[in-house]
């Protein structure tokens, strides 16, 4: 699903818990893909409850569609994140399981430094 799928369905009443398979992230709970692909579908959620994504009932209003969807992130957004190198966005993606790739990307940074 991509995003402006995701928010004319949003706007229309759906409920995130019946357009995602959510599933545990680092004492969380996340939607990630099952494998990374480029495009624009959206592959990865952060942390539902920190993000205040509201998962069995539908979203307030247009403002909280846009914060919501603001939260979903595709391949694209991740290889955009990584300044075009896909197989950083590849690690990067693999790599996030609660916090907004942004966040993370300065960890693996670090990481590949260390090597």
């Amino acid at each position: 699903m991509t995003k402006t799928e995701l928010r004319e369905k949003l706007l229309g009443g759906a409920i995130m818990d019946n357009l995602f398979a959510f599933r545990n992230g680092q004492d969380c709970e996340i939607f990630k893909a099952a494998r990374f692909e480029q495009g624009d579908d959206i592959i990865y959620i952060p942390d539902l409850a920190l993000n205040l994504i509201p998962v069995t009932e539908p979203a307030n209003g247009p403002e909280d569609v846009e914060e919501i969807v603001g939260c979903c992130y595709t391949g694209n957004d991740f290889i955009e994140e990584c300044g075009g190198d896909v197989e950083k966005a590849r690690h990067l993606f693999w790599y996030c399981d609660w916090q907004h790739p942004s966040s993370a990307l300065p960890e693996i940074d670090d990481e590949e430094e260390a090597e």
